[in-house]
Protein backbone atom coordinates (compact mmCIF):
# COMPACT_ATOMS: atom_id res chain seq x y z
CA UNK A 1 0.00 0.00 0.00
CA UNK A 2 1.20 3.24 -0.76
CA UNK A 3 2.24 5.57 1.77
CA UNK A 4 -0.94 7.75 2.42
CA UNK A 5 -3.37 4.84 2.25
CA UNK A 6 -0.85 3.59 5.57
CA UNK A 7 -0.87 6.92 7.10
CA UNK A 8 -4.88 7.16 7.23
CA UNK A 9 -5.03 3.25 8.55
CA UNK A 10 -2.15 4.18 11.26
CA UNK A 11 -4.54 6.88 12.13
CA UNK A 12 -7.46 4.67 12.73
CA UNK A 13 -8.32 3.45 16.15
CA UNK A 14 -7.31 -0.13 16.66
CA UNK A 15 -9.94 -2.63 18.27
CA UNK A 16 -8.95 -4.71 21.22
CA UNK A 17 -8.99 -7.88 20.57
CA UNK A 18 -8.96 -7.81 16.55
CA UNK A 19 -5.42 -7.50 14.59
CA UNK A 20 -4.55 -4.18 14.29
CA UNK A 21 -3.01 -5.04 10.86
CA UNK A 22 -6.23 -6.18 9.83
CA UNK A 23 -8.82 -4.30 11.23
CA UNK A 24 -10.06 -1.12 12.83
CA UNK A 25 -12.55 1.72 13.35
CA UNK A 26 -13.05 4.94 12.35
CA UNK A 27 -13.71 7.99 14.01
CA UNK A 28 -17.31 7.29 13.89
CA UNK A 29 -17.39 3.89 15.12
CA UNK A 30 -17.62 2.09 12.19
CA UNK A 31 -15.29 -1.11 11.64
CA UNK A 32 -12.91 -1.31 8.57
CA UNK A 33 -11.18 -4.01 7.06
CA UNK A 34 -7.79 -2.89 5.40
CA UNK A 35 -7.97 -5.30 2.35
CA UNK A 36 -11.06 -3.67 1.64
CA UNK A 37 -9.72 0.17 0.78
CA UNK A 38 -11.57 1.65 -1.84
CA UNK A 39 -14.15 -1.07 -2.17
CA UNK A 40 -17.84 -0.21 -1.11
CA UNK A 41 -18.32 -3.17 1.11
CA UNK A 42 -19.96 -3.49 4.43
CA UNK A 43 -16.44 -2.71 5.62
CA UNK A 44 -14.86 -1.23 3.10
CA UNK A 45 -12.88 2.62 3.43
CA UNK A 46 -11.66 5.69 1.91
CA UNK A 47 -8.57 8.13 2.78
CA UNK A 48 -10.41 11.36 4.09
CA UNK A 49 -9.03 15.17 4.75
CA UNK A 50 -10.81 15.04 8.43
CA UNK A 51 -9.79 19.27 7.54
CA UNK A 52 -11.31 18.49 3.65
CA UNK A 53 -8.69 20.30 0.74
CA UNK A 54 -11.51 22.21 -0.36
CA UNK A 55 -11.14 24.31 2.78
CA UNK A 56 -7.51 24.53 3.02
CA UNK A 57 -6.74 21.48 4.24
CA UNK A 58 -3.59 19.40 4.11
CA UNK A 59 -2.33 16.12 2.81
CA UNK A 60 0.00 16.09 6.02
CA UNK A 61 -0.41 12.90 8.34
CA UNK A 62 -2.79 14.39 11.19
CA UNK A 63 -5.10 15.81 8.47
CA UNK A 64 -5.37 12.04 7.01
CA UNK A 65 -8.00 9.55 8.33
CA UNK A 66 -9.95 5.79 6.93
CA UNK A 67 -13.61 6.36 6.75
CA UNK A 68 -15.55 3.55 6.10
CA UNK A 69 -16.89 4.37 2.74
CA UNK A 70 -20.79 5.61 3.12
CA UNK A 71 -19.79 7.57 6.23
CA UNK A 72 -16.83 9.19 3.77
CA UNK A 73 -19.52 10.06 1.18
CA UNK A 74 -22.26 11.30 3.53
CA UNK A 75 -19.14 13.59 5.06
CA UNK A 76 -18.34 15.04 1.83
CA UNK A 77 -16.58 18.05 2.41
CA UNK A 78 -18.36 18.75 5.26
CA UNK A 79 -16.23 20.52 7.99
CA UNK A 80 -16.66 20.23 10.83
CA UNK A 81 -18.43 16.81 10.63
CA UNK A 82 -20.28 15.39 13.65
CA UNK A 83 -18.15 17.11 16.70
Amino acid sequence: MNNKIEKAWENAHKIRGRNPDVYRKDDYGNIIYKSSYGKQSEMGWEIDHKHPKSKGGTDSSRNLQAVQWEENRSKSDKYPYKN
